[in-house]
């Protein structure tokens, strides 16, 4: 049985012509142009609008004479230039940059980083658009990229950059660093005509295909504009653009977009017809062609083109058929992690029956079959690991970036499988602060994240949990022994230290109450020979029996009894 292919180049296309932030973005550009025309008092210039800051790039006279080299980081790092440094991977631990673009970046050095503070800032607050056309669209990707990494993405608004007819910036190398980063390369929007020869410059005077593009691409003509993120598609595109006033147009003599993009949106309200082509039956060759046409590549499909469409059309089948293998495994891995974490069930099972609480007995490590429960304990944190590292570097969206099912089995996952490593990480010597001091893993953290976005607003719930929601309660339990430890070794501790550490516990008192308040942690808690009760037994030798507060009259009357 087949199916029918298609590709939403086109359709992608209509969207973004349509949307605001790409012609905000292009007249910044032409502002920016009006106040500083030489880009020689400053590089760039920055304005707001409500929820809205905009930094544009111009481009000095003469940065693209003769700069098409690319510049490794090596010979940068060697130069004590280290600020991109940030970009290396353990899988790739080079790259290379275009030469002027790096040359501008680091003679506006000075200027860039303060703008990079003040933009790390406003980013909590406003929407950030980072633009500039030719080189100075190359410098915007670059300062990008930097300021990416100084931004919090799970707190801030991503920032958009949007480049018009601006090079490609670096190597195969430098597109797979930005590609093994969370969210980065959806961040990245270049428009390209096919009347502009720029961003195709180095293309034509390097033929050994050094540079790659990174990002998605806009490609347009005067007879319509496509999409594309695929890298191989757009440097195949790029190259085989053949317009005739691109070739003999100055590169340094800077291309308007204000008529195509007016155009372009023109065509998309309006719902122009694509150019007409003749019958074709495979819907994907179809669309191909179409595309083609519309950003200018072809006019009549001669022989060359041709192989150029089957290229396409291969290509994009091999992408298809991986992504379905890919799921395929996918939901095969997933169902059998669920088995393994179906061992872990029946383990708390066991725990209970001793009266001791699976996270208790795990720490122990007194029973034959903590031995299988380690090694599934691995498996799953492998498992999960790479699952959430993989999901962090796709483009995302609104909300949680895992399906509903992923999300849930994840969150089981986690308020299982946690409280083990928290059991393993403070059974060393010295251990405190698992949550707060860095130690807790980052895929715990993010799938505890992205479940928050998803549940916002949900009821409250009517009974007890089966397992803690908060995956890192016994952390807490566990930092607050310590507590009572140091305050009953009086001698080393001093005074205002011990007002600390009476603090804390009170604010830990707070945070149990509020979990039973909300029937967010599991009746096992309460088990007689478990950590929590051993906690409680040591602080009610600290505050005395005479002590009262919510929690201490629930435990002293023995209500969590009827917890259940």
């Amino acid at each position: 049985m087949t199916h029918n292919q298609f590709s939403s180049g086109l359709e992608s296309a209509n969207l973004v012509v349509t949307s605001d932030p790409v012609h905000q973005a292009w007249s910044a550009i032409e502002k920016q142009k009006q106040i500083n025309p030489n880009a020689e008092s400053t590089l760039c210039n920055v304005t707001q609008e409500s929820n809205l800051t905009i930094i544009a790039f111009g481009t000095p006279l003469g940065s693209l004479h003769e700069e098409g080299g690319l510049v490794s980081s090596s010979t940068l790092k060697a130069d004590n230039f280290i600020d991109l440094e940030l970009l290396f991977t353990k899988s790739n631990e080079s790259f290379s940059i275009n030469q002027a673009a790096i040359k501008l970046f680091r003679s506006n050095y000075d200027e860039l980083n303060r703008k990079k503070t003040e933009l790390i800032e406003l980013s909590e607050i406003s929407l950030i658009i980072i633009t500039g056309q030719s080189v100075g669209g190359s410098a915007a990707t670059l300062f990008t990229l930097w300021l990416l990494k100084g931004l919090d993405l799970l707190k801030t608004k991503r920032p958009l950059c949007i480049t018009f007819g601006s090079p490609l910036v670096g190597d195969e190398h430098l597109r797979q660093c930005v590609s093994q980063f969370a969210t980065w390369k959806s961040c990245f929007l270049h428009v390209a005509s096919n009347q502009d020869p720029t961003p195709k410059l180095f293309l034509t005077r390097n033929t050994s295909g050094a540079y790659k593009p990174f990002g998605a691409f806009l490609l347009c003509s005067s007879s319509g504009c496509a999409c594309s993120e695929d890298p191989d598609l757009i440097l195949e595109q790029l190259v085989t653009t053949n317009s005739l006033s691109a070739q003999n147009q100055d590169p340094n003599i800077e291309f308007s977009y204000s008529q195509v993009l007016e155009d372009l949106k023109h065509k998309a309200l309006c719902k122009s017809s694509s150019p007409s082509i003749e019958r074709e039956r495979d819907p994907l060759q179809a669309s191909f062609v179409t595309q083609l046409l519309a950003i200018g590549v072809l006019t009549q499909p001669d022989t060359e083109m041709k192989n150029l469409i089957q290229r396409m059309k291969k290509h994009e089948t091999e992408l298809l058929i991986q992504k379905k293998k890919k799921n395929s495994g996918s939901d095969k891995k997933l169902n059998k992690m669920k088995t393994c974490l179906a061992l872990f069930e029946w383990y708390e099972k066991e725990s209970n029956f001793l009266n001791t609480g699976y996270y208790d007995m795990y720490k122990k490590q007194c029973n034959p079959s903590d031995i299988n429960v380690s090694e599934y304990k691995k498996r799953l944190l492998n498992f999960w690991e790479d699952t959430v590292i993989e999901v962090e570097n796709k483009p995302q969206m609104e909300g949680s970036p895992l399906e509903v099912r992923w999300l849930w089995a994840g969150t089981n996952y986690r308020r299982m499988i946690e409280p083990l490593h928290i059991a393993e990480f403070y059974k060393k010597s010295g251990a405190r602060n698992y949550k707060n001091g860095g130690k807790r893993p980052k895929h715990f953290i993010l799938l505890e994240q992205w479940l928050e976005k998803e549940i916002e607003g949900l009821a409250k719930r009517q009974m007890p949990a089966s397992l803690n929601e908060d995956s890192c309660f016994w952390a807490h339990v566990e930092d607050a022994i310590i507590l009572c430890n140091l305050l009953n070794n009086g001698e080393s501790v001093t005074d205002a230290e011990k007002v600390t550490y009476k603090e804390e516990l009170k604010k830990f008192e707070d945070y149990v109450c509020n979990a039973i308040d909300n029937y967010t942690v599991a009746p096992r808690v309460f088990l007689e020979k478990g950590t929590f009760m051993r906690w409680w037994k040591e602080y009610k030798g600290i505050v005395g029996s005479a002590y009262s507060s919510q929690l201490a009259d629930y435990m002293n009357n023995r209500t969590y009894l009827k917890y259940k």
